[in-house]
């Protein structure tokens, strides 16, 4: 069976993450890391892409791009050709490093870019390590070649030295526990058949997408109540139709009702 194509993003933003085959470690010591993000700041340059986050976390990896003169899968390919063939020889092992295919996804919305990228900064968090072990946390505080920390730091303020104070602080702050990032832990979603039907009747709805069709408001009163009722960000999102940044920021305002 063909593979299906990647979805492509008006803004040419991605969140990309590779993978260590069958969880094979990627990095062992410094020289590891410092080896990829060499290979990274060559490949950045010979391809013209724009880097906003990266994150080197054991047997994975993630990276924020906006493709540049070539296509993401192959910036990604010349990548993990690159990195494997200095890898395998400095190991003495040969065959594949990376697991099959890449996963990616656009980020075509601020609030859903802003998840990613916090998201990505904190993946060592998760794991008991500090914000700037091997993130790119550390180039926005300082100065680097490596990443383009314009657009990110336009974000938080007009002075730099404002921006990443206030990018620190954002950076620093927990992830919400609903959000839906790509490699992230999901919600056990209901079937598709099951969440329909509790979305129509929570929402008094006739159809699924009819909820994008609402004025602000409502809609995010609903999609609040979707949140709190179980449902994934993402599951939401492609039943309704709504960007998934939309239902990420919905809240809900005291009505004094309750669910449906």
């Amino acid at each position: 069976m063909a593979r299906s194509a990647r979805g492509l993003g008006e803004s040419g933003i991605y969140h990309v993450m590779l993978r260590g085959i069958d969880r094979t470690q990627l990095f062992y010591d410094t020289e590891d890391r410092l080896a990829f993000l060499e290979r990274l700041a060559r490949i950045k340059d010979k391809d013209s892409f724009e880097l906003y986050a990266y994150a080197l976390v054991g047997n994975h990896i993630h990276l924020l791009i906006k493709e540049g003169t070539d296509t993401l899968s192959l910036i990604v390919k010349r990548l993990t050709v690159s990195y494997s063939y200095w890898f395998n020889a400095k190991y003495t092992r040969g065959g594949y490093l990376f697991q099959g295919r890449f996963r990616s996804e656009p980020v075509d919305d601020e609030g859903y870019l802003l998840t990613v990228f916090k998201y990505i900064h904190q993946n060592p968090v998760m794991i008991g390590e500090s914000i700037d072990s091997w993130t790119s946390y550390n180039d926005y505080m300082g100065t680097s070649e490596l990443i383009d920390a314009d657009f990110m730091l336009g974000m938080f303020g007009e002075s730099k030295v404002k921006a990443r104070k206030e990018l620190a602080k954002f950076l620093e702050a927990p992830l919400p526990d609903d959000s839906a990032v790509l490699g992230a832990a999901k919600p056990q979603e209901l079937a598709d058949e099951e969440a329909i039907a509790r979305i129509k009747r929570i929402g008094n709805l006739e159809r699924c997408n009819e909820l994008a069709e609402f004025d602000k408001a409502s809609r995010d009163q609903i999609l609040a109540r979707l949140k709190r009722a179980g449902f994934s960000i993402r599951q939401i999102s492609r039943l309704t139709g709504i960007n998934r940044g939309i239902v990420q920021r919905a809240k809900e305002v005291e009505t004094g009702q309750g669910e449906q």
